[in-house]
Formats: C-alpha cells, structure tokens, sequence
C-alpha cells in the first residue's frame, strides 16, 4: 500500500517554543537598566494630583531610622482648581539634612517656610512606609507659623515632606508640598497632604489634619525594577532555553 509522504518543511513545535523563550529570555536581558532607588509615584486630592519617579540616596539619613534623602523628581503636576494642567515637575527644591536630630529621632525641617516656598520640607523617602514622628514638642508651644509638636508618624513621607517645582508656562514658577499626616486615630487611618503655591503665597492646601475639612490626599509608590533584577530573570530564561535544546537534541 501506498503511503503519503511526510511533510517535513513545517517547523517543529518545540523549535518554535524554544525560539519564543529565547526572543523573551534576550528581551529581559538587555531592558534598560533602571535605578535600584526609583519608585514611581502618585497622588491625587482635592483638585490637586500629580504623577512620576523619585529617585532618593541609598545611604540611610543619620539619625532617623528608615529614611532616606530624595535627589530627583520627575513628573506632571495637576491643580484643577486653578486651571493647571500636566504641568511639567522640573525639579526637586533642594535642602540639606536634618541638624541636631534629637535622641528620640525628631527634629526641626532644613527648609522652612522662611525659605519662601510656602511650605515646610525635608525631601525624605521612607521606603518601608513606616516614617516616624519627627516633629519635636518645643517647649512652649508658639502660634503659627512656629512649628508646632505632631505626635504622629506613618507612611512613605514624614509630616514635613517633598517639595518640588512646577513649571506653569506663562504663569510662571510653583512649588509643591507633598507630605504625610501620618496614622492620626480620630481620622481612622493614614492620609497625606498635598499643597501650592506661587511666589510664596499658597493656592490650594489639602489634607491638613486638624482643619476639619475632611478632604484629604492619597499617595502610591512602587520601586521600579532593579537592573540586577532583570538580568537574572533574562539569564535564566537563557539557560533554560539551553537546556530544552540539549535533552531535545539528545
């Protein structure tokens, strides 16, 4: 009897499979390397949202455990309020790190509200989102704008905060206070604030604890990922790739 030829010009299966996972396995290996102290971030709160990477030192902030001093931004800038629109973060408003941090971790910000700005800062990232109270009681309690004692600590940013710049086109120049409220009880749990303004003068101001408004900021971050991270995943594809052709070939 008669048989039909086989058909042999078709593609194995395996080889096509094998060929997939070397083009993924090639793909990982050689993606951009990305900062290991990156995160992508975003908030958003009454009116006012924003969205982009930090970038933030390894080396831990002597005397305040868990944090570490912000280098970068990078981002858009939103405040409906006053028609500002994915405005352009072009930079992070520098300052130095705390002095004279106390024992019990708490001290004064290095850029202040006399800078100018509008809003007290520290530029510091707590990874861990455990960022503590770091507002030391003075003590007599002045009126504003002295600082003021804040009892509580929580979340990737302490109650001084990031500031940034953001360029508003022909309006000009405006800073950005992000910040956390921490984990307050009588609020149920942890918020952020997040303000403007312009030349000095704030614009719009939400998530102060105690102002009774109710309307507060949320805040997200993710580390992007680690160069080293990639590699491996890349390298691994490739010897398993390599080891598929070998027991096949056998």
């Amino acid at each position: 009897m008669k048989t039909s030829p086989r058909i042999t010009s078709a593609k194995p299966r395996w080889k096509i499979a094998l060929s997939a996972l070397l083009v993924l396995a090639a793909t990982a290996a050689m993606t951009p390397a990305a900062r290991a102290d990156s995160y992508d971030f975003s908030f958003s709160g009454g009116g006012l949202s924003g969205s982009g990477v930090l970038t933030y030192s390894n080396t831990v902030v002597p005397g305040v455990p868990g944090a570490y001093q912000v280098t970068g931004v990078t981002g858009t800038f939103s405040d409906s309020n006053i028609g500002l629109i994915n405005a352009t973060i072009t930079g992070l408003q520098t300052t130095g790190l705390p002095s004279s941090v106390n024992p019990d971790g708490t001290f004064l910000p290095p850029g202040s509200q006399a800078d100018g700005f509008g809003f007290s800062y520290d530029n510091l990232f707590f990874p861990a989102g455990d960022s503590p109270a770091v507002c030391p009681p003075p003590a007599i309690v002045l009126p504003p704008p002295a600082e003021q004692p804040y009892p509580y600590g929580g979340g990737m940013l302490d109650i001084y905060g990031l500031l940034f710049n953001v360029d508003g086109g022909a309006n000009g120049l405006y800073t950005v206070g992000l910040w956390s409220n921490g984990v307050v009880p009588p609020l149920g749990g942890l918020t952020y604030g997040v303000g403007d303004a312009q030349n000095g003068t704030t614009l719009t101001v939400v998530g102060e604890p105690f102002n009774g408004a109710g309307t507060y900021a949320t805040m997200s971050a993710s580390p992007v990922p680690e160069p080293s991270s990639l590699i491996l995943l890349g390298t691994g594809f490739l010897g398993l790739v390599g080891t598929l052709r070998r027991k096949l070939a056998a």
